[in-house]
């Protein structure tokens, strides 16, 4: 009995064992699982973070490059805008953005919270997720203002076209000369743009580019009318006889007539309209002594029947610049000046040139400020 007893213990004792040794290796695979599932959730929740944060450098790096476009643009041209400097508010740089975990005067700043309410932000990745909602807010006014910045350019450019239109040009037909002029001294090495990318969405960069492509537009307009024939072509005159079809004086028949008479007493001083070159001076058949000058993208003006020249082929002359004096050398019947004006190899009504010279002169003057400022 004695050893049967034994033997029963035994046999218990061993299930006891090997049940408890069976139920603590299911206990700890069910920890190992565990464990991986919360490794693999900390992962997850790691590199969600790390891509959080990724993406907000890579935002507030591009919403920078932004910044720092629309303050050179907008603090650097002379438009009609009412965008002010303080439209203009610095974002924060991605140095206090990588600082934002211990930094908390970050906040106090940019995304209106006091300390008290920084302190109450539970974890880092809630911080994260704020800074990426402010910045979009300033992505939003970014755009606001690019939005009203582009407006002014076009509001320019619609300024000049409405002031050059009575000429017969128009802003297309600069751009189409300059396009093929081999005049201008350009060049350095091709370092291609990529552009605005889109921050929060893909197409919220493009605003950005037609900035851009307007700016490059309003320039070549700007540098053509640099070279418009804006000035007086004479001291003191009036018009005695306009551009077009008029019975000439001489024969008494219908005839054109490709320039203005501009009548005037004998020796008035002849002014070069803009800055240029003289190309030609001397006797020239029914023009007299008659000077022709060079302005550059396409622009060229005569002056014909004067008494004396002041300058002589080569010469570089400046705007209202005396060249000559008024007289009636050529075919004429009296003192006065024959005043054309050139355009890309067509000759075009002089008048409208002279009324809208104030307007472009006034045009030349505050970008040649802007520029030296």
């Amino acid at each position: 009995m004695a050893m049967s007893l034994a033997i029963i213990i035994s046999l218990g004792w061993g299930g006891v064992t090997s049940y408890a040794y069976l139920t603590r290796d299911l206990t700890i695979e069910e920890k190992n699982i565990e464990i991986a599932n919360i490794s693999a959730d900390y992962n997850s929740l790691e590199n969600d973070f790390s891509a959080l944060e990724k993406e907000i450098e890579r935002r507030a790096i591009k919403l920078e490059e932004r910044q720092k476009f629309l303050e050179n643009s907008i603090l650097g041209e002379d438009v009609n805008t009412d965008i002010s400097n303080a439209d203009i508010k610095p974002i924060p740089t991605t140095e206090a953005i990588s600082n934002e975990t211990s930094d908390t005067s970050f906040f106090d700043g940019w995304l209106g919270m006091d300390k008290v309410e920084v302190a109450e932000i539970l974890t880092t990745r809630e911080r994260r997720e704020i800074l990426l909602s402010r910045l979009k807010e300033m992505s939003d006014r970014q755009h606001q203002i690019a939005v009203n910045y582009l407006a002014s350019l076009s509001a320019e450019q619609n300024h000049i076209e409405n002031i050059i239109s009575p000429t017969s040009l128009n802003t297309e037909k600069f751009l189409t000369v300059a396009s093929k002029s081999k005049i201008n001294a350009v060049g350095g090495p091709f370092l291609p743009s990529a552009g605005f990318e889109g921050v929060f969405t893909i197409g919220d960069g493009e605003i950005f580019d037609q900035i851009v492509n307007n700016q490059e537009r309003l320039k070549i307009v700007i540098n053509m009318l640099e070279s418009f024939p804006a000035g007086e072509p004479a001291a003191k005159y009036y018009l005695s006889s306009r551009f077009g079809r008029r019975i000439d004086p001489i024969k008494k028949t219908w005839s054109n007539h490709y320039a203005v008479d501009l009548a005037g007493w004998p020796g008035t001083a002849i002014q070069a309209t803009a800055p240029g070159k003289v190309v030609k001076a001397g006797w020239l058949g029914p023009y007299g002594r008659m000077i022709e000058i060079d302005h550059g993208n396409g622009f060229r003006t005569r002056y014909g029947h004067m008494k004396k020249l002041r300058v002589k082929k080569g010469d570089i002359v400046e705007l209202g610049q005396k060249i000559g004096d008024m007289g009636k050398t050529g075919r004429v019947t009296d003192t006065h000046l024959h005043y054309e004006v050139w355009f890309n190899g067509k000759v075009i009504d002089p008048l409208p040139f002279i009324k809208a010279g104030k307007d472009v002169l006034e045009i030349q003057r505050r970008h040649k400020e802007t520029s030296e400022t």
